[in-house]
């Protein structure tokens, strides 16, 4: 018996000590599922693009950190076109939508038992360019499919990075 408590207490300590409620939202398209706290909101914008977009700081707070998911599809992909084969061309377009575009980092990785590859970068959209931000993107190819995750929060905080993290590591391709 003191066993099978030892193991439920492993089990449930991660999921108390966390402190958030999670939801599971599913793509009306079928094509992934992702998990997101409570105190997040959800919205399908254009295209089917779906944001999941942070509660605010505090009352000052005008920016609100957010998550872009977004599943393009093309017989090529992965299967003609890899995933490394996306850079430089990849840095290359962004630098040119930011001014003092600074790349910090890009790696390859298994996301969903797939190749990824992230690319983090700092700079000011020139869209918007008075905040400067800090952006991760995610790119993996699966089923025909290029899905693209893009986590934008403000360059000098980290509030939400990693809430985003598990918020990501969560999309499930269907």
């Amino acid at each position: 018996m003191h066993r099978s408590l030892y193991l439920l207490l492993i089990l449930l300590v991660p999921l108390l000590s966390n402190g958030q409620s999670w939801k599971t939202f599913t793509d009306s398209a079928g094509k992934f599922t992702a998990n997101y706290p409570l105190t997040w909101i959800n919205k399908v914008k254009e295209g089917n693009r779906i944001f999941f977009t942070s509660p605010p700081d505090s009352e000052s707070d005008d920016f609100f950190e957010n998550i872009n998911v977004s599943v393009s599809e093309k017989a090529g992909y992965g299967t003609e076109i890899k995933i490394k084969d996306l850079f430089p061309a990849v840095t290359n377009g962004i630098k040119k939508q930011f001014t003092e575009f600074n790349e910090e980092g890009l790696r390859y990785f298994k996301w969903n038992n797939m190749d990824a590859a992230e690319i983090t970068y700092s700079g000011y959209n020139k869209l918007d360019p008075s905040i400067k931000v800090r952006t991760t993107q995610w790119y993996c190819f699966y089923k025909s499919r290029l899905y693209m995750i893009t986590f934008v929060a403000a360059a000098e905080k980290n509030t939400h990075t990693a809430t985003a993290r598990k918020i990501m590591n969560s999309i499930v391709f269907k």
